[in-house]
């Protein structure tokens, strides 16, 4: 996976945060390791609290699809938001 591939999802990711007003601890964008697939993670300590997590990330998601819409450098393959009560529960579970 090229780098720049993966600054601009971050950077999209943290424009996508400025635009809600979430206040971020955690912006994690990173290769999956598989062929062209990408990680992203958000983690907010304000912002996500009072969002239904399935709607927060939709809306992540479409957002993306927008920007990068006929992009095939990349596959999320994983997206996940969560606030930092949840980070600190989940984080260590593996799927």
């Amino acid at each position: 996976m090229k780098a720049v591939v993966l600054e601009k999802l971050r950077e999209a990711v943290n424009e996508w945060v400025r635009d809600h007003g979430i206040e971020a601890t955690l912006v994690e964008v990173k290769a999956s390791g598989i062929a062209i697939g990408v990680h992203i993670l958000v983690v907010a300590r304000r912002g996500f609290e009072h969002w239904y997590w399935a709607e927060r990330e939709g809306d992540l998601f479409r957002f993306l699809r927008a920007r990068f819409n006929g992009n095939n450098d990349f596959m999320i393959t994983r997206l996940e938001t969560m606030t930092e009560e949840q980070y600190e529960k989940y984080a260590e579970v593996e799927v």
